[in-house]
């Protein structure tokens, strides 16, 4: 009986254990002009989930608090994630900057229906980096971009990033 209760017991604290870190998903948000911990928005784990293989974060570049390029080891390409959180103080500056980010690379984009967004654009053919896809996303007032190697699998691959980006947004 003694060992039927320590059991039980085992498995409610795991269980316990288990709805404590779910709750904990939310820690893992990405608040605006927070500098390099944007970068967080993207885990090597997220992109190895995906499909893309990611060693580690190699390297984050900031632009002020309000924009980080965060590139990825990986040996299947280029890897990178850009968020600019805050992008803009109005709509209208937070729209010029995901024009800004749209015009760099020479890419033909086309739009996308990407639940969460307010505007989704992804381009499977780089000018500047014909070995890569890349998606660029708008959200309230952050704006994003995630290249990834191109393969037949890119544009899920993209969508399904892109997603978990949206998920961790504070607005």
């Amino acid at each position: 009986m003694k060992h039927c209760i320590c059991r039980t017991f085992a498995g409610c604290a795991l269980a316990l254990a288990a709805c404590l870190a779910v709750g904990q998903t939310g820690a893992g948000s990405v608040a605006p002009s927070t500098g390099k911990a944007m970068c967080s928005a993207l885990t090597p784990a997220d992109f190895t989930k995906a499909g893309v293989p990611v060693q580690s974060l190699s390297q984050a570049n900031l632009d002020g608090n309000d924009g980080a390029y965060c590139v990825y080891q990986s040996k299947a390409g280029k890897v990178e994630f850009d968020i600019f959180f805050l992008a803009g103080k109005t709509p209208q500056e937070v729209i010029a900057t995901e024009k800004t980010v749209l015009g760099e690379g020479g890419a033909k984009y086309e739009h996308l229906q990407l639940p969460g967004a307010d505007d989704a654009q992804i381009s499977m053919a780089l000018a500047d980096q014909p070995a890569s896809a890349l998606i660029v996303v708008r959200k309230g007032k952050a704006v994003f971009d995630i290249m990834i190697p191109r393969s037949a699998g890119a544009r899920q691959q993209l969508q399904e990033l892109a997603k978990i980006v949206l998920g961790r947004l504070k607005q």
